[in-house]
């Protein structure tokens, strides 16, 4: 099956799909749903017979009471306990949903802690280096990380 030149953009499907004629582009979108509906069903019962953990079907939950109250300064305070003590982390970022954080030493991690803070989860791409999820409180969480950081806390 042929629709012309598209490499995979919404744009090349636009010019080139659909403004050409014989591009048969009709073809691509009854592929796309019968792959939807093959891949839904697929993985569907795949994580369903096999009990495959996907965000939101962890066994553990995280205790978000802080977060909910808003007590940022404890969460940030577990945030830095967690993560090996000030001295440890070397540079905070964040992204929509995660802390980034540079370590010095990945061994000096206490996960546990950091699930106390409410984080939702963990991942550690590299070497001295994690992303610990707080979803949309992230923001404030960095906040009161740096400003503890920093010496200046707020009780």
């Amino acid at each position: 099956m042929s629709i012309g030149y598209i490499r995979g953009t919404i744009f090349d499907f636009g010019i080139f799909g659909l403004m050409y004629e014989n591009t048969q582009w009709v073809n691509l979108i009854l592929l796309g749903a019968v792959n939807f509906i093959v891949f839904y069903g697929v993985f569907r019962y795949a994580i369903g017979k096999f009990d495959i953990k996907t965000p939101g079907r962890e066994n553990e939950t995280a205790d978000s009471a802080l977060l909910n109250n808003k007590e940022y300064d404890k969460v940030a305070e577990l945030v830095i306990q967690g993560l090996g003590g000030k001295q440890n982390i070397k540079r905070v970022e964040n992204c929509v949903s995660r802390l980034r954080i540079d370590l010095g030493d990945q061994k000096l991690m206490n996960l546990e802690l950091l699930k106390e803070a409410g984080s939702l989860g963990t991942f550690i791409p590299s070497s001295n280096h994690i992303h610990v999820v707080f979803g949309p409180h992230v923001e404030f969480v960095r906040n009161a990380v740096d400003d503890h950081l920093a010496g200046i806390t707020q009780r």
